[in-house]
């Protein structure tokens, strides 16, 4: 089969199924990139049978009808006025099993400490001058070369943390309040423009500084970790006020609830009590589902993988899962973005 023929009948028969190159990819679990460079290519090198075999699984394949398309990217900020909630965890696990279930996902790691980028992309230390640092410093838009980095995981991409993000908050002070509005919004405005990925993660540190301030004004949703313990619950009332604060200027943000990380089934009342507690502060706003303490947590960062490739079928798992479940179920109720 020539290449001119191969690309004719994939163009057609794409055109007869009424196909993107998003829905392509989704059909056939294959990287969205992987399929727009193979259109894009010289393919008389490529093995014929291994065309062929693409196409006829392409003829064969069905839509997922389930999965939403959305107008622009959902951009989920993953933030808690408070340390050692879950958050990288919760970053990057869910990033993971949403790109697990097809969607294309962005994660951005803007937290100095870098979790989320040791555990998807664990060599990101040996191209230190290539991070979100640079990019944001230069207010270089994220789709410039270098920035935004391919995972071993199909439809996963991240921008890497660097430890040199803590100055970005000193920098952002010396700056005017409507310049530095504007570095967030030129820094996505290609991605934005695509709309090739379907979610964006974003790590935040757990402070309410202006980076995170920045960030929360071109977010759509704040998913907001929070342990059980009855103090914890302290951490509510200023992501209600910060958000409030922030839909001034942005009215489109929304808490997209508060999740219970690190719960220990030994204490039988902490969970209940604290969610009693939440539900007077912010009614209707805690998910449902929750992550238990399992030792596969830690033991999977420290390996450097998502915990739904370190052990899939582990307890916490399963409940990231059911998490990724509500998360798609809240975001499809709340979101604007949704197409129809």
């Amino acid at each position: 089969m020539s290449e001119k023929t191969w690309k004719e009948k994939m163009e057609a028969l794409l055109k007869q199924k009424k196909w993107d190159m998003k829905d392509w990819h989704r059909a056939l679990g294959l990287n969205q990139w992987q399929l727009e460079n193979l259109m894009a290519m010289d393919t008389t090198q490529l093995d014929p049978e291994s065309l062929q075999n693409i196409y006829d699984d392409t003829k064969a394949a069905k839509l997922d009808k389930k999965m939403m398309r959305f107008e622009s990217p959902v951009i989920i900020v993953v933030w808690t006025h408070k340390g050692g909630t879950g958050k990288s965890t919760t970053a990057m696990n869910m990033s993971y099993e949403l790109s697990r279930r097809g969607y294309n996902v962005l994660g951005i790691d803007i937290d100095s400490q870098s979790d989320m980028s040791s555990v998807l992309y664990p060599n990101y230390l040996e191209q230190p001058d290539v991070s979100f640092y640079e990019a944001f410093s230069m207010h270089d838009d994220f789709m410039e070369p270098g920035y935004i980095r391919h995972t071993e995981y199909v439809n996963l991409d991240i921008i890497p943390g660097s430890a040199k993000c803590e100055g970005l908050e000193g920098q952002l002070g010396v700056l005017d309040q409507n310049i530095r509005g504007r570095i967030w919004e030129k820094c996505l405005r290609t991605i934005r423009k695509d709309n090739y990925y379907d979610f964006i993660f974003v790590d935040m540190d757990k402070t309410a500084g202006l980076m995170n301030v920045a960030a929360l004004a071109e977010a759509d949703f704040v998913l907001s970790p929070l342990e059980p313990a009855i103090f914890a619950v302290k951490a509510v009332p200023p992501v209600l006020a910060q958000v409030e604060e922030v839909r001034k200027n942005n009215p489109k943000l929304k808490i997209l609830g508060f999740l219970y990380n690190k719960v220990d089934m030994r204490k039988k009342r902490s969970l209940p009590e604290s969610l009693e507690l939440v539900e007077e502060i912010a009614p209707g706003l805690a998910f449902k589902s929750f992550i238990k303490n399992d030792a596969n947590i830690d033991n999977s960062q420290r390996e450097h993988y998502p915990l739904g490739v370190y052990n899939r079928s582990c307890a916490a798992n399963k409940q990231m899962i059911e998490v990724a479940d509500e998360l798609l179920e809240k975001v499809k109720e709340k979101s604007d973005k949704v197409v129809k």
